[in-house]
């Protein structure tokens, strides 16, 4: 199985707040990775006719996720991954989007628990 290039990060890219960090503690990778699957399936599997609109950009890290890897849309999709669209996603292409999504998450909740950890640290300075 073919492994999709994860994005770099960007100041102006989508970020995960408080709510979505607590959901991933809470419900852990598993969870995360069957409700990426759930949501793929339901907004991407088939062509949509609302293509472009159907996947909102907050409430669920999962929808962060899909803008910051340009896969909210089969249009984009198409462009970035190089997945055609105009045809239903075969279960190995949900596979890559899915697992591509759920890295996009753990590495943004790592690089929130290590810029936590620094600012930790850097509060020791003033004390």
């Amino acid at each position: 199985m073919r492994k999709l290039q994860l994005p770099g990060r960007s100041p102006e890219g989508p970020k995960l707040n408080d709510q979505d960090f607590i959901l991933v503690e809470e419900n852990g990778v598993a969870t995360l990775k069957q409700m990426a699957r759930e949501i793929v399936e339901d907004k991407l599997r088939e062509q949509p006719e609302n293509d472009g609109t159907q996947t909102p950009y907050a409430g669920n890290p999962v929808y962060k996720a899909m803008h910051a890897c340009k896969c909210s849309s089969r249009r984009e999709i198409s462009r970035a991954h190089r997945i055609p669209a105009g045809r239903d996603l075969r279960n190995q292409e949900v596979d890559m989007i899915v697992n591509l999504l759920t890295r996009w998450i753990i590495r943004e909740y790592n690089f929130f628990k290590e810029e936590e950890r620094a600012q930790q640290s850097n509060l020791g300075e003033y004390s």
